[in-house]
């Protein structure tokens, strides 16, 4: 008991300690070319307090406080010790903007705004930010400011790990995540048929719709901006994707899940619930980044989702898998990892047997591989009849395969409503209102604010030993080892 209230009060004392550090911009009087700019906080409050009353705040990128023209995502903050030319820092203030006003495209909508009224709003703040970014920012105390304040916080609960003792209950949790693992290495290495069922299972393929010419032949030939990343247009970031989608192998039979696109019905009540169309076989991607020694790589993200014939009692029969595929200069696959929706099962699968591995360590936080001979490079993923990856494979042509639609990931920011309108399918906090999926009741302990519950990608954390969250800017580093710099002087 003694150990359990110091853990709680100091988890009281270092959040009271960081709140009294808050600090505020400094903010400099407009005049003369920047006059215009007078009204801009006060109407960016305006708006943002009708938002937030209406309840449809997007919850993806992280607001800076302070500077409500400004969100960041863990990739961007980790640039934020590296920018020092006028371009570089332009750049990464720029990307701030764009970021905030990607965000309120969809508040806007979700507001209930229409065309006109969204391409005023969007006008006018497109000048307020970059009037006030130019003048705000000659100031180098709210350059640092941004600085220290625009790192997305971690979506894990201290006092949760206070009050359920995590500490004390870690060995535990190690040997309990341990047997789990092994468990899934079994299921790997299993039959399909003990993974699939007795029937034939269901195969499912990328309806090809974009031209895969438009795919540059390396990344580097793409027009890096100042901070490295590439630039296309989107039909060549959809043909990425469609190049690299993976093959689906599901149960077939009544009762299984089944391969569909989160949509809102009418509850009855006059309002709304979530559930899934399987009528409408939706897969959708997310183009991403991450950092790998010194290099910008290319991720492509797949959302999967199914309608669950074993959800939780009063909650919605959604589940989802993410894919991802990591590609390197040449835009070939290096790496897959996949995760629940929930943030369970984080398995990493190397595809170059060339790339080492991060060496295990016995702490609980080494990257799982479930298998350990190296993934196709057009893989066929066997969903088990729980939802869950149980295998990479290459494809079976022995099946005959039905076709699934590739979608932006960004049509879910704007899911219709039945009675007219739209909702984010993601709350301000990044979850999925009305979900909760089987999770084994020790991970309460391990901070993880309500485990099970589907999450936001970008709020998404995927160790319940340690911290890790799915958006890390360096997450490929978690599981394999970076090419040494090359030698100056040397090709």
């Amino acid at each position: 008991m003694r150990i359990h209230t110091l853990l709680l009060l100091t988890c009281i004392a270092l959040a009271t300690a960081v709140a009294g550090c808050a600090r505020s911009p400094h903010l400099a009087e407009p005049s003369g070319f920047f006059v215009a700019l007078k009204t801009c906080r006060a109407r960016y409050a305006e708006i943002d307090a009708k938002i937030d009353a209406a309840g449809v705040r997007d919850g993806v990128f992280y607001r800076v406080p302070g500077f409500p023209y400004l969100r960041s995502d863990r990739l961007l903050a980790s640039f934020r010790d590296e920018v020092k030319t006028i371009d570089e820092v332009g750049a990464w203030l720029r990307r701030m903007r764009e970021f905030d006003q990607e965000a309120r495209e969809f508040e806007y909508e979700n507001l209930g705004l229409d065309s006109q009224q969204r391409a005023i709003l969007r006008g006018e703040f497109l000048n307020c930010g970059r009037g006030l970014a130019a003048l705000e920012f000659d100031d180098p105390d709210n350059f640092k400011l941004v600085h220290d304040t625009m790192v997305p916080p971690d979506a894990y609960s201290s006092a949760t790990r206070a009050l359920g003792l995590y500490p004390l209950t870690l060995p535990l949790q190690r040997a309990r995540l341990r047997a789990h693992e092994d468990a899934v290495r079994r299921a790997f290495a299993s039959p399909r048929s003990e993974r699939l069922g007795p029937e034939a299972p269901l195969r499912w393929q990328v309806q090809p719709v974009e031209d895969v010419s438009l795919i540059p032949t390396r990344v580097s030939d793409a027009y890096p901006d100042e901070l490295g990343f590439p630039g296309l247009v989107d039909s060549a970031w959809r043909a990425i994707a469609e190049v690299n989608a993976p093959e689906l192998l599901m149960a077939a039979g009544s009762g299984q899940r089944q391969l569909g696109t989160p949509v809102w019905v009418d509850d009855g009540h006059g309002g709304a619930r979530l559930d899934i169309d399987t009528r409408q076989h939706t897969v959708h991607y997310q183009i991403g980044f991450t950092r790998f020694g010194g290099a910008r790589l290319i991720q492509v993200n797949y959302f999967l989702w199914f309608r669950s014939a074993d959800a939780l009692p009063g909650e919605a029969p959604v589940d989802s898998l993410i894919w991802r595929v990591t590609l390197d200069n040449e835009l070939r696959p290096i790496a897959y990892d996949s995760v629940r929706g929930s943030g369970r099962e984080h398995f990493w699968f190397a595809v170059r047997a060339d790339l080492p591995r991060r060496p295990s360590t016995d702490d609980g936080l080494s990257p799982f591989f479930p298998q350990d001979t190296p993934a196709p490079a057009e893989p066929s993923l066997i969903l088990a009849r729980d939802g869950g990856l149980r295998g990479v494979t290459a494809a079976d042509t022995t099946l005959t395969a039905q076709r699934y639609q590739l979608g932006r990931f960004e049509e879910l920011y704007r899911l219709p409503l039945p009675g007219g309108g739209s909702r984010n399918l993601f709350g301000a906090d990044g979850t999925i209102a009305g979900t909760r999926t089987p999770a084994p009741e020790w991970y309460a302990v391990s901070g993880v604010p309500r485990p099970g519950v589907l999450r936001h990608f970008m709020r998404l954390p995927v160790s319940y030993v340690g911290e890790q969250h799915f958006d890390d800017a360096y997450v490929l580093e978690q599981a394999f080892v970076p090419p040494s710099p090359a030698v100056v002087g040397q090709p």
